[in-house]
């Protein structure tokens, strides 16, 4: 058994980085970027007002009010064919080019416009509300960083720079298979003595979240041969998926399968609750085998923390892992065992920063807890017991980022 920190750096010393392609910009959202994207010109490209008003010369401000000659109109997306003489003044409106000789722009709100004058009723600085040639971005700076992965601000970003065609990172494929002779699908009412089949879902929605080309394979049976026929289905894809059959029972044989078909084992079990009996191989051609737990809330954690970097890496992120932040414990946490534990929490913002409340849970196996979380509080190793107001460290899930919904954040009492 490792540590958790050495899993990942073993699994990570032996991911491969996938080829790059080009992608049009407007399907790159969720895409891994391959280069730096530079700047092709300045930002602003020109002098820009920032607001509606009238582009003036402040020398001319010396007494309050003050009348000035309005010698034209600059409408967005023109350029003043004139300048700005001393007592003269051109109504603007945002994102206008400046005329040259002005030095600043008034608000409209602060003048008043009367017969071919403008009558300034407020002072304004050199320089205000006009936004340099520039100030934002110089042609040729980097705007987007190689390693990132891309949103929708970026996107925006790749268009205001003219960058149409970006090289990003290929999408990892993952094939996906559960084990076990209780599962059957979940369309299916299950007899005495079996479940519904949702790690194998789950793992599938996990990797397709992250963008991953996803082929669910079905379901293994606690047979050599059905085993050997999906895991060789699997095999040739970037990741392999297993879902149960890790641990130490007579009908656990996914590792000895595994090895059968080549591949090369880097270890069996994670000092991680819940989470332990965790295998990641490498197959012959590259691809990376991963066992993961039967319990259901074990398989969701385990792909969290190991194999999510996995695919980041895969697809060219340069930080893979998801930082862990702190936050304050609402209520008493509790952990047995000499494992480290990541367990079911919700966090929310409070004037002090991040406050962490645990959600009661009856285990690896409690799905519906796990369900309600937007994070994973962490017990330290050899701790059995984290006090209210206490300092705990956080994993954020998905949900922690974007979920606007708040039904599952009532807080025990």
């Amino acid at each position: 058994m490792i540590p958790l920190e050495e899993a990942v750096r073993i699994v990570l010393e032996n991911t491969r980085v996938l080829p790059k392609e080009n992608v049009d910009f407007r399907e790159a959202t969720g895409r891994v970027l391959a280069e730096d994207v530079t700047s092709d010109t300045d930002l602003p490209p020109f002098p820009r007002s920032a607001v509606d008003g009238f582009a003036l010369r402040t020398a001319d401000l010396e007494s309050l009010p003050c009348r000035l000659s309005i010698v034209g109109v600059v409408p967005a997306g023109s350029v003043p064919s004139f300048e700005i003489r001393r007592g003269e003044a051109a109504q603007i409106m945002t994102g206008a080019p400046v005329p040259e000789g002005a030095d600043a722009v008034q608000m409209v709100e602060r003048t008043r416009v009367t017969e071919g004058q403008v009558e300034v009723m407020e002072t304004v600085a050199s320089g205000q509300n006009i936004a340099p040639r520039g100030q934002e971005v110089r042609v040729g700076e980097i705007v987007i960083g190689k390693g990132v992965r891309l949103d929708p601000a970026s996107v925006a970003v790749a268009a205001t720079v003219g960058k149409v065609d970006l090289r990003v990172g290929s999408r990892p494929r993952v094939a996906v298979i559960a084990t076990g002779d209780e599962l059957v699908e979940p369309a299916v009412k299950p007899n005495p003595g079996q479940i519904r089949n949702s790690n194998g879902f789950a793992l599938v929605a996990q990797a397709r979240a992250m963008g991953a080309r996803v082929s669910y394979l079905g379901v293994a049976r606690d047979t050599e041969a059905s085993l050997g026929e999906l895991i060789g289905r699997g095999l040739g894809h970037d990741v392999l998926l297993i879902s149960g059959g890790v641990s130490m029972g007579r009908f656990d044989l996914v590792e000895k399968v595994l090895a059968e078909r080549g591949v090369r084992i880097l270890f069996e079990a994670v000092a991680l609750k819940p989470g332990k009996p965790l295998v990641a191989g490498v197959a012959e051609d590259g691809g990376m085998i991963f066992g993961l737990p039967g319990n259901p809330v074990s398989t969701m954690v385990t792909f969290e923390l190991v194999v999510r970097p996995t695919l980041a890496k895969m697809e060219g992120c340069e930080q893979p892992q998801r930082p862990i932040l702190s936050a304050t414990l609402k209520h008493p946490l509790s952990s047995r065992g000499p494992r480290r534990a990541f367990l079911p929490g919700w966090i929310e913002p409070e004037t002090t920063g991040l406050a962490a409340y645990p959600i009661p849970s009856r285990g690896s196996a409690d799905i519906v807890a796990f369900a309600k979380a937007n994070s994973l509080l962490i017990v330290p190793e050899d701790t059995e017991n984290l006090a209210a107001g206490e300092t705990v460290g956080v994993y954020p899930l998905d949900r922690f980022l974007f979920s606007e919904s708040r039904w599952h954040a009532a807080h025990p009492s």
